[in-house]
């Protein structure tokens, strides 16, 4: 029955790291698409190559060393709590980044670097949302296994 329950918790975690690793795989991906289209350039064949393996080299070691511990932590207290939080930090660095890309614009480098680590926040904060939620679906789908009854009193 241990053995069930632990396969069980492995299952979810390796199913929320490879949707958080394919959310951060995607986004860079996409960000790479947009510069093409704005650009013009491809900035040779071999960008197409080096990018995705890249973003997901760096989505696969962000979900290892960032969420799992951390997604281990929230799933021993209350899972729905920390969705609540991570979902509203989200929604808050949405705001704060499209905020200050509206007002504050600028070429200053203090600005620029505001905008950088932001969207860097953006982009692993919203790569732990797709983990924990697509680890809540995982724990629908595979219960935390049920201590046997004793059927014999």
């Amino acid at each position: 029955m241990e053995n069930v329950a632990s396969k069980r918790r492995l299952s979810r975690h390796f199913l929320a790291a490879a949707c958080s690793t394919g959310f951060l795989t995607i986004v860079p991906i996409a960000l790479y698409g947009v510069l093409i289209v704005w650009s013009g350039d491809l900035g040779g064949p071999l960008n197409l190559v080096i990018v995705p393996v890249v973003s997901a080299i760096v989505g696969f070691v962000i979900s290892l060393v960032v969420f799992v511990p951390v997604s281990l932590l929230a799933e021993s207290s209350s899972l729905r709590r920390w969705q609540y939080v991570v979902a509203a930090l989200l929604v808050a660095l949405t705001g704060v980044v499209v905020v200050a890309w509206i007002f504050v614009r600028g070429s200053t480098q203090q600005y620029r670097l505001f905008l950088l680590w932001g969207s860097f926040c953006l982009y692993v904060v919203g790569g732990f949302f797709i983990y924990l939620c697509c680890l809540a679906v995982c724990r629908r789908i595979w219960p935390p296994s049920q201590l046997p009854v004793d059927k014999s009193r």
